[in-house]
């Protein structure tokens, strides 16, 4: 499929020499249906593209929040001490550690 080979006319020369071998019924036909396209305004959007446009949009809000650094005014919590964090073990675990306590413990050796 090779092209006919055009000497270098210009666009519009190729579109005249085109024009003129049209019969004038179908070149009013063109013209309108061109004014008719032209009238017609823009077409319509489609309906999903804004439902989809606006969950990107909220994917992307979220995403940013979520790897937004702190602010630096936001106070950081100090660590907590060693005997700090063993009274509050204690005092959580009081009951498992006095279940512990009370539960008795098998003899090396012995089997069940």
């Amino acid at each position: 499929m090779s092209r006919p080979d055009i000497p270098h006319d210009t666009p519009r020369a190729l579109f005249d020499r085109a024009s003129s071998r049209l019969d004038q019924g179908m070149a009013f036909r063109l013209r309108r249906a061109r004014e008719a396209a032209l009238e017609a305004g823009p077409a319509p959007a489609r309906g999903w593209r804004l439902p989809a446009g606006a969950f990107a949009a909220a994917v992307l809000a979220l995403g940013l929040a979520w790897w937004m650094p702190d602010r630096p005014g936001t106070p950081v919590p100090e660590p907590l001490a060693g005997d700090e964090i063993e009274a509050l073990v204690m005092a959580e675990d009081a009951e498992l550690y006095a279940w512990l306590a009370e539960a008795p413990v098998a003899a090396p050796g012995s089997r069940r």
